[in-house]
């Protein structure tokens, strides 16, 4: 097999980390110029994607990854206004109840995934529940199901997502660029600068309390503080945006490696992905069901079962309510992280045992 990347590899990571970050930039670039949707999150997602599937070691470390979350927490944090949160607490009767049609629909799918992928139902269960990937890869370990297959399953289905809805949601008639950066100025570098280096303080507290997604979670207080604070609101300035962006689809991107994808049945990845259409297809006929209380491009984007900081991201370059769709992700991965285990132990007594996980077989 060609190795293109066979010098490059070679390279110590001091080399290699700032040219993979110069190749997802040059991603951005390109898809720019081509007017793809959401160019600095899929351009560097797709660029990288395609160069690690071809035998490239980025040697990235996941520091890269922490640091967009943070920057795309503070940034989605700006947008929450009192009035915000008041309209965010109104419906979150509405939030719980679509989470969970959402985790019910996502566990109904595993079995369907189970039969045609080739997997144990164990692992897709995992594989298919609209949580974030660190979360059921804990899960999948502490349950004995395949954890390489529940990693590659949530990553390939935030990109999916990511690559699907914008496109489905312009052909929809959504109108990216309404409510944009002229409503409101944007803050100064300075600024900026100091709310991610509060961003990064309050993560590394909730990181050593044991709270899940803190890199994100730290940026949204930091940027909700500012928000709160500041006498008018303020827009994260372009360089923290799309650094955001860029940072996260270039650590999507180098997830696809060519050895993983090897090692999995030739029927599951086509599987996972039907699997995720069908699932974001319960979710947005959740929001079309609901749209007399939220508009439906918003709510397919805070139903879709990607990634918190990716649905963040897509809500704010789309100018479809970015706290709101970062509030309705967080309930859902909420309730999965409640309900993942006692669902999951229900669930195993439904099928039988020979479909269960075996030991030491993972």
């Amino acid at each position: 097999m060609l190795q293109p990347f066979s010098r490059f590899n070679t390279r110590s990571r001091c080399v290699r980390v700032p040219c993979v970050l110069a190749l997802g930039t040059l991603g951005g670039l390109l898809a720019v110029r081509m007017g793809v949707p959401l160019p600095w999150l899929l351009g560097p997602l797709l660029a990288v994607a395609a160069c690690s599937l071809l035998g490239m070691e980025s040697g990235l470390s996941d520091h890269v990854r922490k640091a967009g979350q943070a920057m795309a927490g503070f940034s989605v944090g700006l947008f929450f206004t009192p009035q915000v949160a008041e309209r965010v607490l109104a419906l979150g009767w509405l939030m719980l109840l679509c989470s969970l049609c959402s985790i019910l629909a996502s566990v109904a799918i595993a079995l369907v995934l189970a039969r045609v992928g080739g997997c144990d139902r164990g692992t897709a269960y995992f594989a298919m529940l609209p949580g974030g990937l660190a979360e059921m890869a804990g899960f999948a370990r502490q349950f004995d199901a395949n954890v390489a297959l529940v990693s590659l399953s949530q990553t390939l289905r935030v990109v999916v997502i990511v690559i699907l809805l914008p496109s489905l949601l312009l052909a929809l008639g959504a109108q990216a660029g309404s409510g944009g950066p002229g409503v409101r100025p944007e803050m100064g570098y300075g600024m900026a600068a100091a709310g991610v280096a509060l961003a990064t303080v309050l993560a590394l507290a909730l990181q050593r309390m044991h709270i899940f997604n803190p890199w994100l979670l730290g940026g949204l207080a930091a940027g909700i503080g500012f928000g709160l604070l500041l006498p008018a609101p303020l827009y994260a300035p372009p360089l923290v945006r799309i650094s955001a962006q860029v940072a996260i689809g270039t650590a999507l991107g180098v997830r696809f490696r060519w050895s993983l994808m090897r090692g999995t049945r030739a029927r599951f990845l086509p599987a996972t992905i039907l699997a995720t259409v069908a699932l974001i297809a319960v979710n947005c006929g959740l929001a079309w069901l609901f749209s007399a209380y939220v508009p439906l491009a918003t709510g397919m984007l805070a139903t879709a079962p990607g990634g918190i900081a990716e649905m963040s991201l897509t809500a704010e370059a789309m100018h479809l309510a970015p706290p709101l769709v970062t509030a309705w992700q967080l309930v859902r991965i909420l309730l999965v992280a409640l309900l993942a285990g006692p669902l999951f132990l229900r669930y195993r007594r439904l099928v039988p045992a020979a479909a269960q996980p075996r030991v030491g077989s993972r």
